[in-house]
């Protein structure tokens, strides 16, 4: 077991800053003191994020931390607060550790002993989820889908199922033929919210079945980048699909599970209840 007290001394440690999602009034007052006290500021594009802290006033030294070179900067970044450094890792914007490479330098920290700090502010997935008219709790976030097909399928196939709300991002030049994969596995009537430019000027919320959100960015070119929310699958839904569980464990009985281990795995994978499964496929 390991505990962490943030506060406890003035050593180094590790700022989780967030920053604006477009609007740059939606800084905290924390997170830029932290930005302009902090050492250095790490951030995943330093032109994007010397653009942002200039104009929020902010005057400090950058360093590169992005997916490519996570994995040999983080055990830098480490040693650095091992000796006193204050360090505050910030995202291209919205919440570091979400869709960026900051959970490497987090768990590298941990292993190190080096306190954590987090600081609460903007996220996309959140945001649009409060204003979705679905469910908040529970929800499912996925991040960026696979870009090729036969791979986002199979998490369409999760979310076919999913009694809770799902979230992912998509970019506007691939986002008709994400649709197009969604009316494929999730049919056309179940019903999807994309909401683009979170914040921002053009700040928009469409919402319908999969078949109307695709007939409309068919017609109206798709800009800014996109949060897709799906909803919930209904209990005749999932009813619905019970054969196709079915499938699933028989095809993985056929790869050499057990009856009793098969209908486990597919239970949970699909969020049903491991009993009816049970009572469904060995039914009469």
């Amino acid at each position: 077991m390991q505990r962490q007290s943030s506060y406890a001394d003035d050593g180094g440690k590790l700022y989780l800053v967030p920053t604006p999602i477009g609007n740059l009034e939606d800084i905290t007052i924390r997170a830029k003191k932290i930005l302009m006290q902090a050492d250095y500021v790490a951030a995943e594009d330093t032109r994007t994020s010397g653009i942002l802290l200039e104009k929020l006033g902010i005057k400090n030294q950058m360093i590169s931390f992005h997916k490519y070179n996570s994995k040999k900067k983080a055990p830098e970044l480490v040693e650095m607060m091992k000796s006193g450094k204050v360090i505050a890792e910030i995202s291209d914007a919205g919440m570091p550790v979400i869709s960026d490479p900051g959970f490497i330098l987090v768990q590298e920290c941990i292993k190190n002993d080096i306190p954590v700090v987090p600081l609460p502010g903007p996220s996309a997935f959140a945001t649009a989820l409060i204003a979705s008219g679905f469910d908040a709790q529970p929800f499912t976030y996925y991040g960026f889908l696979p870009r090729k097909a036969s791979e986002q399928r199979q998490y369409f196939e999760a979310m076919k199922l999913a009694p809770a709300t799902s979230i992912f991002y998509e970019a506007p030049h691939r986002l008709v033929k994400t649709l197009h994969n969604m009316v494929e596995v999730l049919g056309e009537q179940r019903e999807i919210v994309a909401a683009r430019e979170l914040t921002k000027i053009h700040e928009e919320f469409v919402r319908g079945t999969c078949s109307e959100l695709l007939e409309h960015f068919d017609q109206n070119a798709p800009k800014g980048e996109f949060v897709l929310l799906v909803s919930p699958a209904t209990n005749t839904e999932v009813e619905l699909d019970w054969d196709d569980l079915v499938a699933q464990v028989n095809q993985a009985v056929d790869s050499g599970a057990s009856k009793k281990d098969a209908i486990k795995q597919i239970a949970e994978k699909n969020n049903v209840s491991k009993n009816e499964l049970y009572d469904y496929y060995h039914r009469d």
